[in-house]
């Protein structure tokens, strides 16, 4: 059709629009099909490791033997004994030693060849950040054990020491599996047990009855962790659901951004070009040729930028789960590649815009050929918005500027909508990187005075070494469906060890029981209340009273006197089960449960906000790349809509300066609008995301807005405006005088 070669000489005429929607469309196509991508294999990776090697439901250690067998048939699950042992294979270097499962939590070997007597895996991070290799050796208590080669662990994806660790150092820190005939000549302690039921449904009421169950037979459950508390197993989870989330979020938020700018490029297309319709409809051209051919626009806009986008996430799918895949050590699998993916990424776009399409063309359509031949004669018409608006007592340049916005309010809204998206990927990494920050220093650095903690593996009583402070713990589980897991902590009431305020910000005394707020947030406890728990040792209901609510956000914990929780535990006054020293000490084999230093916490969240550093970065440039094409192609719409206006003021003897003023600043008050109607957006986003993390890691994250960082933002997204008026003053000049002229013969 001859006709239709007028889509790309229109295209090219505006080719800064069509260009901007073009991006646009590509960018949100692309994210939509990598992040579904790697959510979906990360998720089938994690279901598929779980699965095939039998990853358990909980871990328990009990004080006395349990029948096996019996347990395995009243629960219908499978109960396997394992073991494992802190060992330093050099000054500064541990590795974690398990006994080799082969029913629960089995090694899923990656590289090299199964584990055979005298032979020791090693995980994959351990292993290059130490470069060690197949063939290697290691020494355990003076004995050489050769590397089989590396292996995963179901039980433990994420490798961290301690739960209050968020990250870890491979270089000195990581997990290896010994074959059991070995590990109990080299160890003779560290037994545990991991079940798995054969019915996955309901795990949380099954373990209650496993409990209820030991506490019946007279068992005394010492230690309980379930997987779904168990930070090593849960962050992969965490990540499947943030990446799931995000890449419905964002890529939504930029189609619609695209449909918006593409429907308003059109709408002006086909009314600017009414004259020209009417004369094909004159000529004999049906409504069925017309409308094909406008329909040409967003097929050309939306096809090629939704499968060119399309195309490129699934090209950056593999890098990007292989970088995944380092971060949470998985067995790689064969990719799965949904179709459907593709259908709505390249479908979506093409669907809406085409409808809209139709719509504004069946619009005009319905018009007689005489009358759209006459075009739009005068000035655009003033709309209800302007009518209502006392302009009288501005000056010129106001009033100007004022009616540029409110006589295309489809633009205006726009412009408003496409800079709180760019403000919220702007703001979205400042946001999070904040308020690491505020959880780093108001939170654990506050809360914490001290440098190390040690647990011991029993109970210990009477005075405890000098230089230190003993502290008592709980483990215990609250009532209800969700059953969420804290620790109640029995402190001294004049520590200096630990420091909370209330919500106003004055100093508690450590002589009541307290609660973190995050934790009183997720009970829904305040100051006053009565929560009932469970014991996660021997399942009894322990009642307390809350006096005060805590601002700390550091963790989910209930502070209390000790000796009060020790008589909620029936132990005696003087008992403690572990000390907080500002000096390292060193103890006896297996005296030790598990040791924590603050600075390496702290170390830990630093690596955190450093990585999130590149998130950032990556947001401001996508956000100044996104904020420039939005602003860019508004301009040029002003600057097509006041081609006359611009050649009578150049005819009048206006300047360039006072032109540019007029026209391409007239923007400025919907540009800070945006930027401040972007904020609580950001905010209930992120408050959102942060929901998501508090489920997995079992932390809440606050949401802190940086003054410097809010500054920050302002002035890239200013900017950014300013740099698409730069580029918007050349097609300024290029408007001649002439063009007054020629509208006037016309």
């Amino acid at each position: 059709m001859v006709l239709n070669k007028k889509i790309i000489r229109t295209i090219k005429e505006n080719k800064g629009q069509y260009l901007g929607a073009f991006l646009i469309i590509l960018i949100s196509s692309l994210m939509f099909v990598l992040m579904n991508l790697v959510s979906v294999n990360l998720k089938n990776t994690f279901e598929n490791l779980s699965g095939e090697y039998v990853l358990c439901d909980a871990e328990f250690s009990t004080e006395g033997s349990v029948d096996i067998a019996a347990l395995e048939k009243q629960f219908n699950a499978i109960v396997e004994p394992c073991a494992k042992q802190d060992y330093d294979i050099k000054k500064g270097q541990t590795l974690r030693i398990f006994s080799e499962s082969t029913r629960v939590n089995i090694p899923a070997v990656v590289n090299g060849h199964s584990l055979k007597k005298g032979e020791i895996l090693i995980d994959q991070t351990f292993a290059k950040a130490n470069q060690l290799a197949e063939g290697d050796t290691i020494e355990i208590n003076g004995h050489p054990y050769q590397i089989a080669g590396n292996m995963i662990l179901p039980n433990y994806i994420y490798i961290i020491k301690s739960k209050g660790d968020m990250m870890n150092n491979p270089k000195e820190f990581g997990i290896a599996v010994l074959s059991q005939e070995d590990y109990k000549k080299e160890f003779s302690n560290g037994d545990f047990y991991a079940i798995r039921f054969l019915d996955q449904s309901n795990i949380r009421l099954q373990e209650a009855q496993v409990k209820n169950y030991f506490s019946e037979q007279g068992i005394n459950v010492a230690a309980w962790e379930s997987t779904t508390n168990n930070a090593k197993v849960t962050y992969v989870t965490m990540e499947v659901q943030m990446t799931k989330t995000m890449s419905t979020a964002l890529p939504t938020l930029l189609m619609i951004l695209a449909c918006v700018l593409t429907g308003i490029l059109m709408r002006r297309l086909i009314a600017r070009e009414s004259v020209i319709i009417g004369s094909l409809y004159a000529q004999g051209y049906r409504k069925k040729e017309l409308r094909k051919h406008y329909l040409g626009y967003p097929l050309t806009i939306a096809g090629a930028g939704g499968i060119l986008g399309s195309i490129l996430g699934a090209l950056l799918f593999q890098p990007m789960y292989q970088f995944m895949l380092t971060a949470f050590p998985m067995p790689p699998m064969k990719a799965v590649f949904n179709p459907l993916l593709l259908v709505i990424s390249i479908g979506a776009p093409v669907l809406v815009l085409c409808g809209s399409t139709v719509l504004i063309v069946n619009q005009l359509l319905n018009r007689q050929a005489i009358d759209l031949m006459k075009g739009e004669k005068g000035q655009k018409k003033s709309n209800w918005l302007e009518r209502s608006l006392k302009l009288d007592h501005f000056s010129f340049q106001t009033k100007f500027k004022i009616r540029e916005q409110v006589r295309s309010l489809s633009r205006t809204a726009f412009l408003l909508f496409g800079v709180i998206v760019a403000t919220m990927l702007l703001q979205y990494g400042l946001t999070m990187k904040s308020s690491l920050d505020y959880l780093l220093n108001e939170g654990f650095k506050e809360l914490y005075q001290l440098k190390y903690e040690y647990v011991y593996n029993e109970e210990h009583n009477g005075i405890p070494p000098e230089g230190t402070e003993p502290f008592g713990a709980m483990y215990v589980t609250s009532q209800g469906e969700d059953g969420d897991s804290f620790i109640i902590t029995g402190v001294k009431p004049d520590t200096k060890r630990v420091i909370l305020k209330d919500l106003s910000g004055k100093p508690l005394t450590m002589d009541k029981a307290i609660m973190t707020i995050p934790l009183a947030n997720k009970l829904g406890v305040k100051a006053g209340d009565t929560i009932t728990v469970i014991s996660d040792e021997d399942l009894s209901e322990v009642t307390l009273t809350i006096d005060a609510i805590s601002s700390s956000y550091a963790g989910e914990f209930v502070f209390m006197p000790l000796e009060r929780l020790n008589q909620m535990m029936g132990l005696a006054a003087d008992s403690y089960i572990g000390i907080w020293t500002d000096e390292a000490m060193t103890f006896g084999e297996g005296e030790i449960r598990s040791t924590k230093s603050m600075d390496a916490v702290v170390e830990g969240f630093n690596s955190l906000i450093d990585q999130t550093a590149v998130m950032v970065y990556g947001l401001t440039v996508a956000a100044f790349i996104l904020g420039v094409l939005i602003i860019y192609i508004v301009t040029t719409m002003v600057i097509e809509e006041n081609r006359g206006n611009i050649s009578l003021m150049k005819v009048f003897g206006y300047r360039k300066k006072e032109i540019n003023n007029l026209i391409l600043n007239s923007n400025t008050l919907i540009v800070v609008l945006g930027y401040i109607l972007g904020i609580p957006a950001l905010l209930v986003s992120v408050q959102a995301l942060f929901q998501t993390l508090t489920e997995s890691l079992q932390l809440i994250i606050p949401v802190k807005f940086s003054i410097g960082y809010l500054i920050l933002g302002f002035l890239v997204v200013m900017l950014t405006y300013e740099m698409a008026i730069q580029m918007s003053k050349k097609k300024i000049r290029s408007v001649s005088m002439s063009e007054a002229l020629k509208a006037g013969t016309e």
